[in-house]
């Protein structure tokens, strides 16, 4: 069941990534008068219920520290997202930033958890097989 719920959370991530691509698009149409923010503003909403499920999905699977601790941020990060448009000029402006961040984590938990699950533990090695080298990033 564990390997279940690690493959949804591995599916549901890089639906994520694919989204907050989507995402810029959608915000470079409306600014270009393709169309109006409205797509914009219905995907942010399923991408942030997406990113508030893959926390859950974390902590149920538990990939490892990191992946939950990223997903943690995400988390974090989607919450302020919501909240910045409804603030001042000045501040609301740093949504496209946040965006950019949000596009980097989700990055950054798709190699970490690609890293858990490739990585073997040392009780099921063999033991003339040696020990995998740690990929330097």
């Amino acid at each position: 069941m564990q390997s279940v719920i690690t493959r949804v959370f591995q599916g549901v991530v890089w639906l994520v990534l694919a989204g907050l691509v989507v995402e810029f698009y959608l915000a470079g149409a409306a600014l270009f008068g393709v169309t109006t923010f409205q797509p914009h503003r219905a995907l942010g909403v399923a991408l942030a219920v997406a990113m508030l499920l893959l926390l859950v999905l974390a902590l149920v699977a538990r990939p490892g520290r990191r992946v939950v601790g990223l997903t943690v941020l995400l988390a974090v990060l989607t919450v302020v997202q919501v909240s910045l448009p409804r603030l001042l000029p000045p501040v609301a402006a740093l949504h496209v930033v946040n965006a950019a961040v949000l596009l980097a984590v989700t990055g950054a938990i798709i190699r970490a958890a690609g890293r858990e699950t490739t990585a073997i533990p040392s009780g099921l090695r063999s033991p003339e097989a040696p020990a995998a080298e740690e990929p330097s990033t």
